[in-house]
């Protein structure tokens, strides 16, 4: 990735997890593989595996300062994240609402970074987390909205 994430993007990510009453391995296995490809380490790295066990809402998880790239990013992210268990629970619908609306994003943008997330999960074993490819993420992002590209 070329521009680091905040940790905020990966605790959104973690609530988007534990919605359901439980993160599973594979979940714990994508949080920490996507947190590590978008630059996350030392004691941001610890905070976010404490974040993978110990239950968290997002209540508390502020989104703001973030630019409209790394907005759309957290978003598609977060989008991958809640389909990886192989389904979206009702508290995981309502969390990406939530997550959406903290950063801001009208339906248009979140579904097409859903759709960018999407696309990308698609491609052949890409559905485990220690294949999805976040570089392929980012340029597929940039593909769809490129008026936001400059910016990341």
């Amino acid at each position: 990735m070329e521009k680091k994430l905040p940790l905020a993007s990966f605790l959104a990510l973690a609530a988007i997890g534990w919605a359901d009453g439980s993160l599973q391995r594979i979940e714990r296995e994508g949080l920490a593989r996507a947190a590590t490809a978008c630059g996350i380490t030392g004691n941001d790295l610890a905070t976010l595996e404490r974040a993978a066990v110990e239950h968290r809402t997002l209540d508390g998880v502020d989104l703001g300062g973030l630019s409209r790239w790394e907005q759309v990013l957290t978003y598609a992210l977060a989008s991958w994240f809640a389909a990886l268990d192989g389904m979206i629970s009702t508290s995981e619908h309502e969390t990406m609402v939530r997550i959406g609306d903290k950063l801001g994003l009208d339906a248009a943008l979140r579904a097409r970074a859903a759709a960018a997330a999407n696309d990308i999960a698609c491609l052949p074993g890409a559905g485990r987390p220690d294949r999805y490819d976040f570089v392929k993420l980012v340029e597929r992002l940039r593909e769809r909205l490129p008026q936001l590209a400059g910016e990341g």
